[in-house]
This record gives C-alpha cells, structure tokens and sequence, in this order.
C-alpha cells in the first residue's frame, strides 16, 4: 500500500513538474511568436507538439536500447547510474500522456475563464485561448503517427512475405 502510495506520488509530481514546464515553454513561445502573428504562434505550437510526440518515442526506444545497458555498464558510476534510471522508470509517465494532461487543462481553464468571465492577466488570457482546441491537433497528430507506425508495421511484414515466396519461388525455376 506504501509502494503504491510512493509510485502515485512520483507520478503526481512528475506529471506536475513536467506540465509545468512545457507550460512556461509554450507560452513563452507562443507570447513571443503571436507578438509576430497568431499565425505564427498557432504553427509554432503545432511544431512543439510534433517534437513532442517525436521525442516521447525517441525515449522510448532509448531506453529499450542495448546501448544504454552497455553504457551504463561501462561507466565507473554504474550502481548511480542504475538507480537514477531505476527511479525515472518507477515515476516515468511519456511525455504524450503529458502533452494529454497539458491541453485537457487548458481546455478546462479556458471555459471556465469564458463561463466567469475571469479577469486575468491579457497576454495569458489569449494565451490559453489561442491554446484551447490543441487538444484536438494533439489527438489527430497522435492519431496520424500511430497509423503510419501501424502501416509501416503491416508493409515491413508483407514486404517479408513478399521476399520469402519470392526466393522460394525462383528456387523453383
């Protein structure tokens, strides 16, 4: 019961430490582009979720990777280093799941902001406005990436089977 309260909580934090942090990024670049034009701000957000998504997956893999083993393996710090990434594994949630979290928030601020009729802060304000519908490009986005990893998946394989009935097939002849 303990271990599962710890993990909740890391989890908790985690999640906190990081949406924080992808918040102050995203509104500093979108204060700065939409200071250019909203157009700007909208595309810049919609790159930042793209290396999101892009990054979630690369860590993914990295960490799935013989060569992290290895070096970690090699580096005279090893049991550090071994508890370091033990740790991230027991309090790691992806960085999509994140984004997900991110925008439902914005989306949640944003009506009640409009419903109260909040009085806050301008630049915020339009802010978490221009932000409001991202949840949706976060999901087609998300959504996109998966057929086409699913797509890749399903050619590589026929491709496979392709190249396996062909070479027995010219055995043949």
């Amino acid at each position: 019961m303990i271990n599962k309260a710890k993990r909740i909580t890391n989890y908790i934090i985690y999640a906190i430490f990081t949406n924080a942090i992808y918040g102050f990024i995203l509104y500093n670049l979108c204060t700065w582009l939409s200071g250019y034009s909203l157009i700007y701000a909208y595309f810049g957000n919609f790159i930042l979720i793209i290396l999101g998504l892009m990054l979630d997956e690369l860590f993914l893999k990295m960490f799935q990777s013989k060569w992290l083993v290895i070096q970690i393996k090699n580096n005279k710090d090893m049991e550090i280093n071994y508890k370091i990434l033990k740790f991230i594994f027991d309090s790691f949630i992806s960085f999509k799941l994140i984004l997900y979290v991110f925008y439902i928030l914005i989306m949640i601020i944003s009506e009640i902001i409009e419903i109260n009729s909040i009085l806050i802060n301008k630049n915020f304000e339009n802010f978490i406005f221009a932000n409001r519908y991202s949840i949706l490009l976060l999901i087609a986005l998300d959504q996109l990436i998966g057929q086409f990893s699913k797509d890749r998946e399903r050619i590589n394989k026929t491709s496979k089977n392709f190249e396996k009935n062909w070479n027995e097939n010219n055995e043949d002849l």
